[in-house]
């Protein structure tokens, strides 16, 4: 069971099969899960070992896999979370693969490595579709905490249907969107119309050079204005003020 995949077919039978469902782990194309220490790979397949559903896991060569976890290199990663018996996403927090997964409706564990990962996978969890795992404490416990709450609570999966409804609620797909808009420029000779204002300013413009000089300018007059009425209410408290001379009448 622990060949890599032949083909399409494969897949598709693997997932159909999988009576108990299905974790599906992928970290992407830039974090390549086995490079891992053995010590977090260990981790990872010894609480797998120990789930009743099988483990699609998108990675290299790994030996000593037990039976119920199928690797690959690639997968169709929106097909694969479409598949209704997906039942978890272990991901890294990517945009795009959180976007495939709340789109399919399904519930994540979030292992946040880098950039903006950390915050996708808060925001997840805040909306109670995820579960967070720290890289540093992925033991073999961790991982079977964090995977059996998404798996045996339901409010997970319930939160992520909602989302993944709201997502889908458009007037038009979003291939059908990107097509209307192609179309539209083509007709409207590039649609200048549409053009930001942004791109006729000049440099310091842009960079709003010109505002915050002048903003500068006003908290210096201000704090002039402040540092002179300070200094001569200072003088008249202290009798420091010179007054005119006042000539006495002869």
């Amino acid at each position: 069971l622990n060949k890599p995949f032949l083909g399409l077919q494969d897949l598709q039978t693997y997932l159909d099969e999988a009576k108990e469902g299905v974790v599906y782990f992928s970290l992407g194309t830039m974090i390549r899960s086995e490079t891992f220490t053995e010590t977090k790979l260990r981790a990872f397949i010894d609480a797998f070992s120990q789930l009743p559903q099988r483990v699609l896991w998108k990675t290299g060569n790994i030996s000593g896999l037990p039976g119920n976890i199928k690797i690959g290199t690639w997968f169709p990663q929106l097909e694969v979370l479409k598949h209704p018996n997906v039942r978890v996403f272990i991901t890294h927090g990517g945009l795009l693969g959180i976007q495939e997964a709340i789109y399919a409706g399904v519930p994540m564990v979030g292992i946040p490595i880098m950039h903006d990962q950390p915050l996708n996978v808060k925001n997840c969890v805040s909306k109670g579709v995820a579960v967070q795992l720290d890289y540093d404490s992925i033991t073999t416990e961790s991982v079977l905490k964090a995977l059996n709450k998404v798996l045996h609570y339901p409010s997970y999966r319930t939160n992520a249907k909602r989302l993944s409804q709201l997502f889908r609620d458009r007037p038009q797909s979003a291939l059908d969107t990107a097509i209307y808009w192609t179309e539209y420029v083509i007709r409207h000779r590039g649609a200048p119309h549409l053009r930001s204002a942004a791109l006729d300013l000049t440099w310091y413009q842009y960079l709003l050079l010109d505002v915050i000089l002048v903003i500068i300018a006003l908290i210096i007059a201000l704090g002039l204005i402040v540092f002179y009425c300070f200094k001569f209410t200072l003088k008249l408290v202290t009798g420091n003020v010179s007054h005119p001379a006042v000539k006495k009448n002869s």
